[in-house]
């Protein structure tokens, strides 16, 4: 299999992934942020349904980690 020269350059620069935590325990989500941020993710917290879904009407995340304890269905 033949590799395009341009699929090995590397990422532009100033395009950093980003993580939405979903986490309420505030000890795990200080663990869980410096492991994301370590690894080369810039990190946005929310403690909520709530306050995930606000994250969302402005940013587009990498990837949403969610506490699974937290996961409820929002009341309509």
């Amino acid at each position: 299999m033949l590799i395009a020269p341009e699929a090995e350059e590397a990422p532009p620069v100033g395009l950093t992934p980003w993580v939405l935590l979903l986490i309420d325990d505030e000890q795990e989500r200080t663990t869980i942020r410096d492991a994301w941020e370590e690894a080369g993710f810039a990190v946005e917290v929310a403690t909520s349904a709530r306050d995930a879904l606000d994250c969302l009407k402005v940013m587009t995340p990498s990837l949403v980690v969610i506490e699974d304890r937290l996961y409820r269905p929002l009341p309509r």
